[in-house]
């Protein structure tokens, strides 16, 4: 379990949840479109993996709505780093961009559809991802 910025001890509140204002759902959004960077016609691979981790650790103290977003993001994007890995060894060995698109594709396809529940302001949840930020 990885936090680098801890939340600051809570005030009162009513403990009703709120809903996020524009800018949380921007940030939040932010984090998971991060994912399209795994295209390889974009070649910024290492901004998917950077920016949902940006996201996380300005915006945990602000916003539990972006937190919970940005670390399913994060999750996520840690194992299609993995996967982008393993892929581009697989398509040295194959001499084939096609495992390196799948990888892409998918992330892409995962990334625009939780970017999209986040501008709506509903909870993300990847169907698979690593538990490594919590």
């Amino acid at each position: 379990m990885l936090i680098f910025n801890p939340k600051p001890a809570a005030e009162e509140q009513d403990d009703k949840p709120r809903p996020p204002s524009q800018n949380e759902k921007g940030a939040a959004a932010l984090a998971h479109l991060a994912g399209v960077f795994w295209l390889p016609i974009l070649p910024m691979a290492a901004l998917a993996l950077l920016i949902p981790v940006l996201v996380l650790q300005f915006a945990r103290v602000h916003s539990d709505f972006v937190e919970q977003h940005a670390i399913n993001a994060c999750n996520f994007q840690l194992l299609m780093g993995c996967f982008y890995a393993l892929a581009m060894l697989a398509g040295f060995a194959l001499q084939s961009l096609l495992p390196l698109w799948w990888v892409a594709i998918g992330s892409a396809i995962f990334a625009l559809w939780e970017g999209a529940k986040a501008i709506n302001g509903w909870p993300s949840k990847y169907p698979v991802s690593f538990k490594l930020f919590k």
